[in-house]
């Protein structure tokens, strides 16, 4: 019986590479977050300040939204890049969406707002493996 050569590898990166689709379809989604959530910032400043003529308590409900799509913006940006923080970050946002979403999901926005960030986790939690052997 012959012996079965081993491979040797020559790299000392022997990081397995990420799946691109699913670090492309996670992009699309937090760009697509993004976009919703400034949108949702839109509206609800048009509604609450010029509707209701809430002013004060508009420009706070805006000012989250917008930072919240910001958020959703840089993770977009920065997501499928070669350093470690930019997987947690982009984790911890989504987390955080989740849960607030998870709090008013009786609303149809909230309720969509849910569903694509469960899409955004279903997409970046398999490539765990891939930033854990980074330094």
């Amino acid at each position: 019986m012959r012996k079965k050569n081993k491979k040797i590898t020559l790299s000392g990166n022997s990081r397995k590479k990420a799946d691109p689709l699913k670090i492309t379809m996670a992009r699309i989604l937090f760009f697509l977050s993004a976009v919703l959530w400034l949108a949702y910032g839109v509206y609800i400043y048009y509604d609450m300040a010029i509707t209701n003529n809430n002013k004060s308590s508009a420009d706070v409900v805006t000012l989250f939204s917008i930072v919240n799509a910001g958020l959703f913006l840089f993770s977009g940006i920065k997501f499928g890049g070669t350093q470690k923080w930019f997987y947690y970050f982009a984790l911890a946002v989504t987390a955080l969406n989740l849960l607030l979403s998870l709090f008013n999901i009786v609303d149809l926005y909230f309720l969509v707002s849910f569903l694509i960030d469960m899409l955004i986790l279903w997409a970046i939690l398999p490539l765990y493996k891939n930033y854990l052997s980074i330094p």
